[in-house]
């Protein structure tokens, strides 16, 4: 069909009727078109409006409308930026988000040059308005990812997980279905030290300590606690060998402890000097060939011990110099291995039970260099009393058979100096003078409770010259021979509790102003400890 026909067909068209689509004046006329023709240029550009052809060939309005959509998004994302470098500092920056090369570009069409086309959309353009909805909502949950990544905890997954890549894809609406890859956001120094301690391996080398000598490794080792310096045997051979050195085990304070079955034999392997077991319980021990230790002072005072095991630690204790047996229980071989210790000097038997006149003489008769000796509240009976003191010459000998002395006179203690008899109840005037005559030298002697002692007593204590200490407390009869202490020569202290009222008291402290009355309620002759001293036994450290 020709152009000019073409032409004529055609109605004429009004203002009004320019104002509607070409689509509805095809409706509205009742012939139809015969054809059209890419060389009628008013039709194509209205058809191709029509038929969104002309979304392929961008304007500036489209544009600018891109731009905006993306600035949106970049506004977002720098937002989110700047609130979690708020919480996080070591966030140093966001990489800004760079499209893949082959994803499309995609572009929203919001107007139309020009008013007369039509505002229904094509097939082709609504499929295209899909694509961009359907790629900013992937967009979207790929800025979410990104921003999650910048948290200590993101930070932290991407370190220990950061050679394995992440992709994220842009779906189906993709023309060339590419894929954009999450750059990892760097930790901050924080959290790269801790990552650094966890996955850290031990060090290896040589044992620093194989450079020090043994001396140097002693003198450390002499500062640790017991307890410590046993953990440290645990070690290795070395550090066992060391340990175990004697002069880290001098003093030893064990006291209220409970020792388990053979422990003792275990101490005295250490060869301790100084050892306190006071109030402990001690568990058997029995040993077939005794070793000498080096213990040289022991105080067993008031502790719970077999009496086997007592004598093995006995026999393995012969070169002591001073030992507390205080209120423990003996027997005549307990004496006897004592009395081998040829260099005790000072020996605490307070209220010790089963000491008798032979268990008495073995000790007399070993120990030459005692020079404290405290008998005090043994129950000794005559017999004892007179292997100490010697055997009374007016007695009948009939009558002395039990009384029989086997200590030679000239040897018995020839260097005591302190002596403690307290409790005594046999203890008699005449036993005073045969003191008196034995041990001449004595400086320090107790005698409180001894309730047989009278005046004539008192006139035989003037014979010993070096006498500054006595303890005549609660012996009743002696209150009127009180004044004759005056003329002692050498007495300083005197000790009378629970004889005088106060009265008699002052006025006996005013008849004799050179002497200290009542300055010592309990008697420290050969004991360990005085007071609330615990620490120490005779002046010695316990402890390191």
């Amino acid at each position: 069909m020709g152009d000019k026909s073409t032409e004529d067909d055609r109605p004429v068209l009004g203002t009004s009727d320019e104002l509607d689509s070409p689509r509805k004046r095809m409706r509205l006329d009742n012939s139809a078109r015969k054809g059209w023709s890419l060389t009628d240029r008013k039709a194509d550009h209205e058809v191709l409006q029509e038929m969104g052809v002309s979304l392929l060939d961008p304007d500036d309005c489209e544009a600018s409308d891109v731009a905006s959509f993306d600035n949106l998004h970049q506004h977002k994302a720098q937002k989110r930026k700047r609130d979690i470098e708020n919480v996080n500092p070591n966030v140093n920056s966001m990489s800004p988000r760079k499209h893949s090369p082959k994803s499309p570009r995609v572009k929203v069409k919001v107007c139309s040059p020009s008013p007369g086309p039509s505002r229904i959309r094509s097939p082709r353009s609504l499929e295209k308005v899909k694509l961009v909805q359907h790629t900013d909502l992937e967009t979207s949950l790929i800025d979410e990812f990104l921003a999650e990544e910048e948290t200590p905890l993101a930070q932290s997954v991407t370190a220990k997980y950061g050679d394995i890549p992440h992709s994220v894809g842009f779906g189906a609406g993709s023309a060339t279905g590419g894929k954009k890859t999450a750059r990892l956001t760097p930790l901050g120094l924080e959290e790269e030290l801790i990552m650094t301690r966890r996955t850290k391996c031990e060090p290896l080398g040589a044992d620093s300590f194989d450079v020090l000598s043994d001396e140097m490794i002693l003198s450390v080792f002499k500062w640790l606690p017991k307890r410590t310096l046993a953990n440290c045997m645990l070690v290795c051979k070395r550090w066992y060998r060391l340990a175990c050195d004697e002069t880290l085990w001098q003093r030893l304070d064990l006291g209220n402890k409970t020792l388990s079955k053979d422990a003792l034999g275990r101490i005295l392997a250490r060869k301790p000097v100084v050892v306190r077991l006071a109030s402990s319980e001690i568990g058997e021990w029995l040993t077939s060939t005794p070793t000498p230790s080096r213990i040289q002072y022991l105080d067993l005072s008031i502790c719970t011990i077999d009496l086997d095991t007592l004598d093995s630690l006995m026999a393995c204790c012969p070169a002591l110099r001073k030992l507390s047996l205080e209120n423990v229980q003996l027997r005549d071989t307990t004496c006897e291995l004592i009395g081998k210790c040829k260099n005790l000097e000072t020996l605490n038997l307070t209220m010790a039970q089963g000491i008798t006149a032979e268990g008495l003489s073995y000790i007399l008769n070993g120990c030459q260099n005692m020079l404290s000796l405290n008998l005090s509240w043994c129950g000794l009976t005559k017999a004892a009393l007179a292997e100490l003191l010697g055997p009374d010459e007016e007695e009948d000998p009939e009558d002395s058979s039990s009384e029989v002395c086997r200590v030679q006179p000239d040897k018995v203690l020839p260097r005591l100096q302190r002596l403690s008899l307290a409790g005594a109840r046999v203890l008699s005037d005449d036993m005073i003078h045969r003191l008196t005559q034995r041990f001449p030298h004595l400086l320090e002697l107790d005698l409180s409770d001894c309730a047989a002692l009278s005046s004539k007593a008192v006139h035989y204590l003037h014979m010993l010259p070096r006498l500054h200490h006595l303890a005549l407390s609660r012996c009743y009869l002696l209150p009127q021979a009180l004044p004759k202490v005056v003329n002692m020569p050498a007495l300083q202290f005197l000790d009378v509790w629970g004889m005088l009222p106060s009265k008699s008291l002052n006025a006996l402290k005013e008849a004799m102003p050179s002497i200290q009355i009542n300055q010592f309620m309990f008697s420290a002759i050969a004991r360990p400890t005085v007071g609330q001293r615990r620490t120490s036994i005779w002046g010695l450290r316990t402890r390191d």
